[in-house]
This record gives C-alpha cells, sequence and structure tokens, in this order.
C-alpha cells in the first residue's frame, strides 16, 4: 500500500515537472478563467485558484505577485486572443458584404458566449492593463469599416461613421433579443445582415 502510494506521488511530481513555465503558466490562467465564469470573480482567490489549478501557493506566486496581476495577464492574453482572431478574419474579408458578416457574427457570437473578457474588462484596474491596446485596435477596425463603406456607397467618412455606428447597434441589440427568445444562429446573423445591408444600399451615394 505505501509502495502504492509513493508510486503515485512520484507519477504526480513527475506530471508536474513536466510543463514548461510557459505551459504552467497558462494552465493557471486557464483555471483562473474556467473559475471566473463559474463561480464569478469575487469569489476568486489565489489560494483557491491554486487548488483548482493543482499547483502549490508558492508555485501559484512564483508566476503572478497578486490577484491583480494574475486577473491583468488573464486579460491581457484572451484580449489579444480575440482581436487576433478578429484581424485575421477581417484579412480575408475583401468587400463591405464580407467586413459585415465578420462584424455581425462576432457580434452574435459574443453575446451568446459566455466571455471572461467582458467581467475583467468592468474592473478598472484589471481594464487599464489593455487600454492603449483596445483603443489602439478600436481605432484601427474602425477606421478600415468606415473606409469601406464610404467608398462603397460613394459616402463621406462621417456619414460613413454614423451608419457603422448605428449598424453596430442594430447588430449587438438583435444579438441580446437572439439569446433572450433562442432564435437560432444563422437565422439571427443572416436577418441583421439583410437588414443593414438594406440600410447601406438607402445611403448609397447614386440613390
Amino acid at each position: 500500500m505505501r509502495m502504492d502510494m509513493a508510486v503515485k506521488n512520484k507519477v504526480a511530481r513527475t506530471k508536474r515537472t513536466r510543463l514548461s513555465p510557459e505551459a504552467r503558466r497558462e494552465q493557471i490562467l486557464d483555471a483562473a478563467k474556467q473559475s471566473i465564469l463559474k463561480n464569478g470573480l469575487q469569489q476568486l482567490s489565489l489560494k483557491k485558484l491554486a487548488v483548482e489549478a493543482g499547483v502549490s501557493e508558492p508555485l501559484l506566486f512564483h508566476y503572478f505577485s497578486s490577484r491583480n496581476e494574475m486577473l491583468q495577464q488573464l486579460l491581457e492574453r484572451d484580449f489579444t486572443r480575440s482581436i487576433n482572431s478578429l484581424n485575421n478574419s477581417l484579412d480575408g474579408a475583401g468587400s463591405l458584404d464580407e467586413i459585415l458578416r465578420v462584424y455581425v457574427t462576432r457580434n452574435y457570437d459574443q453575446y451568446d458566449e459566455e466571455s471572461v473578457i467582458g467581467i475583467l474588462l468592468a474592473e478598472t484596474d484589471i481594464a487599464s492593463a489593455i487600454e492603449e491596446q483596445r483603443t489602439k485596435n478600436a481605432r484601427h477596425r474602425e477606421k478600415l469599416l468606415i473606409t469601406t463603406i464610404s467608398e462603397t456607397l460613394g459616402i463621406t467618412r462621417k456619414k460613413a461613421a454614423m451608419i457603422a455606428l448605428m449598424a453596430s447597434a442594430s447588430s449587438m441589440s438583435a444579438a441580446k433579443y437572439a439569446s433572450e427568445s433562442n432564435m437560432g444562429r444563422e437565422e439571427t446573423i443572416q436577418t441583421v445582415i439583410e437588414f443593414v445591408t438594406a440600410g447601406f444600399e438607402s445611403q448609397a451615394s447614386d440613390r
């Protein structure tokens, strides 16, 4: 019996040491993310997190000096992943219709799927970690969308900006309604695209 326990402990130690520092850090951040989504941000403590992540407290503090630092790194990681995914999708979009589908789909999925990003952004001291990155990316995306709308419809950039704002608002409202009324994903996305496209076409300069 003692031999079995010794073997199990040895195996457990071996499994822990096999992870690289980066992989261990990712493991802890993943555990934090799941804990927040399941129990809420206020219930998260580094002591509880160490248990849930299967690591010792000293090891956890080796990677993160405080709860706030850990949450900031979690936000930075997931926000960067989200932005990279969006930018990759936009890189493959060559027309206004394709760009519109990317944004509408993203709006729907962000509302439909519980995201730790939204939870962390609500905390000012945590959100400050990505403020510059968030602003820079927002300006870049807005510039792309506004430029495409302006050139496609032959309208001024100011008018294109207003149309983009209205399209975004309608897309988010539709995502909220669809989630609450159990409408299908594809039906919702297609309905929003048709609605916004009709609005775009009504503002084209040749009308």
